[in-house]
């Protein structure tokens, strides 16, 4: 960013008739987060890969890893357009002359675990490319909501290996602007409870996954046992018991004897697996611990509320819920209430009736609503963008 301010100052020392001006430029575009609002294109000062040693950068690799195994061979069609002022006209030429092509896009470590949702994610994506400012100013609030979704939907799913490829599962939020109460059934019982219920499940099922691999890419757990359980194989079968047996005798685990079929032979591996994290493990118990309070904390955290009388909840506040709705749209005018719903839930967020009524006031509210009866399905709502 610093040799591009100075080319950008190089630049403009031949066009101002009076270059005390730069300096003015300089602080509209360059001392603060200027210069990264103007294009996408100068978001790419940000996937600089220096440092890799530092702990923060280990751990922005993989949520880039997270990322790339969603959009998988994913290309836009053509490059976001921005209406650039001619300040800005300039700027981004500056750039353009700095720009090569990239090398051969390295694939994936691993293919995505949940092809419905990068579908969604991909649709996204093109929707975001046609409205460049909201792309450069909402993307990192996209990038939260969907590794929310990711993690907490591959939670819901990770322990259902035996039913292929995973479908969204229910798993339900309140909204800001609405009361809470423990009387509510699906928040209640299929909420965050539910889901902290499952992610100690994740760390040791993908753990065992990997292990069971040796080859790039890594399949999907459901993909994994699939191709296993397909070949029906005498051989696959003796191997998976064999393995089984020196893991437990390893990890010092009951060991419940070897299975006569891959399904129960599969899912035994899957049981050693979270049985070596359980409490009395000492420092594996711990490891998995931290795992399960990082995701609560790093990921989960800026969508979980305590919500006195109710405990902790899931929760949309009316920003989230704006750019949920807008993804949701995408690049239709606008969308039958009943519809969007249906989108909300494609992307992991689900809502019940309740709820569902305060969203419709809310949207009234807003505006971007036309209401053609009182039901839900004559209800339409637009994009705010």
């Amino acid at each position: 960013m610093d040799q591009f301010q100075a080319d950008c100052e190089e630049r403009f020392g031949g066009l101002l008739d009076d270059i005390s001006n730069w300096p003015l430029l300089r602080s509209m575009y360059f001392e603060g987060d200027g210069a990264h609002q103007i294009s996408p294109l100068l978001l790419l000062f940000r996937s600089s890969k220096q440092g890799n040693a530092n702990e923060d950068n280990a751990a922005n690799r993989r949520m880039g890893e997270l990322f790339a195994s969603l959009y998988g061979d994913f290309k836009f069609t053509s490059e976001p357009q921005n209406q650039l002022n001619f300040l800005e006209q300039e700027l981004i030429s500056v750039l353009r002359t700095k720009l090569c092509e990239s090398p051969a896009r390295v694939p994936a470590k691993e293919l995505s675990y949940l092809p419905y949702l990068a579908e969604a994610f991909k649709e996204d994506l093109t929707f975001l490319a046609n409205h460049p400012k909201y792309l450069t100013t909402e993307l990192t609030n996209v990038l939260r909501q969907y590794a929310f979704a990711f993690c907490s939907q591959l939670a819901l799913s990770v322990t259902r290996w035996a039913e292929g490829a995973p479908q969204t599962k229910p798993l339900y939020f309140i909204l800001d602007i609405e009361k809470s109460s423990s009387e509510r059934a699906k928040p209640r019982d299929l909420g965050y409870k539910f889901l902290s219920a499952q992610t100690e499940w994740l760390f040791p099922l993908l753990s065992a996954s990997e292990a069971l691999q040796d080859a790039a890419p890594v399949l999907p757990l459901w993909q994994l046992y699939s191709e296993i359980s397909s070949a029906n194989s005498d051989e696959i079968l003796a191997a998976l018991n064999e393995y089984n047996e020196a893991f437990a005798a390893d990890r010092k685990l009951d060991f419940t004897g070897a299975q006569d079929n891959i399904h129960s032979a599969f899912g035994t591996t899957m049981t050693l697996a979270k049985a070596q994290f359980s409490k009395g493990n000492g420092e594996r118990h711990s490891v998995n611990q931290n795992y399960v309070r990082d995701l609560e904390r790093k990921i989960f955290g800026d969508f979980v509320k305590s919500r006195g009388r109710a405990g902790n909840v899931l929760e949309l506040n009316q920003d989230q819920l704006l750019l949920l709705t807008n993804l949701a749209v995408g690049q239709r005018e606008k969308l039958r209430f009943l519809e969007l719903v249906k989108e909300f839930e494609r992307r992991g967020f689900y809502f019940d009736l309740q709820s569902q009524q305060v969203l419709i006031e809310f949207y009234e509210r807003m505006g971007n609503v036309d209401r053609m009866s009182d039901s839900g399905e004559a209800v339409y709502v637009r994009k705010t963008i």
